[in-house]
């Protein structure tokens, strides 16, 4: 694949994590939703996007695809298990958002001087940060209530979580695109 076609399709990866970013932050608005549901193929969608994303990658590629696989691993399990609740998907929110940090502080260790370490930090912190303040209870599901009326537990939690980690992601992808060829003469050189 020719480094302008890899960079388009990364480029066309972050937007349209970006519009799933949109969508996500609008669900509030939608009220007859099962949450577990919509979260769970949300991230399927944004989990597919992101891994074909870091297929067509050639550095870094590992700890993207690990990003990706987190993310539809995720979204599969909300989407197969109709008995999952608020804490399940909570935990497994939780969860997500760490390996993805993980995955993404990697990628900036791995990127030490080069202008992509400051985006993959950028999207570790986005997604360790979302993780603290799920674990600490902030009450976000208030401030959208407040803001939408009332919706599903999930959905008022979670949905604005997911945007802002979908907007760090996508924004990430689309700055690290035309970078994909100098980052390759870069390394070959080290």
């Amino acid at each position: 694949m020719s480094d302008e076609a890899r960079k388009h399709v990364i480029r066309t990866a972050g937007g349209l994590i970006i519009l799933l970013a949109l969508g996500a932050a609008l669900l509030p608005l939608e009220h007859g939703v099962e949450g577990r549901l919509v979260v769970g193929l949300l991230l399927l969608a944004a989990g597919g996007i992101e891994l074909i994303a870091a297929l067509v990658r050639r550095i870094h590629r590992p700890s993207a695809a690990v990003a990706g696989i987190a993310t539809i691993i995720a979204g599969l399990r909300l989407v197969a298990d109709p008995r999952a609740g608020f804490f399940e998907t909570l935990n497994l929110v939780i969860l997500w958002s760490v390996v993805r940090a993980a995955a993404l502080a990697f990628a900036a260790s791995r990127s030490r001087g080069s202008t992509l370490q400051n985006w993959f930090l950028l999207a570790a912190a986005t997604d360790f940060l979302l993780a603290v303040l799920l674990l600490s209870g902030m009450p976000i599901a208030l401030v959208v209530w407040g803001l939408f009326g009332r919706t599903s537990e999930i959905i008022a939690t979670f949905a604005w979580i997911l945007a802002i980690s979908f907007v760090a992601t996508g924004a990430m992808l689309i700055a690290v695109a035309p970078a994909e060829a100098s980052e390759r003469e870069d390394s070959e050189r080290g």
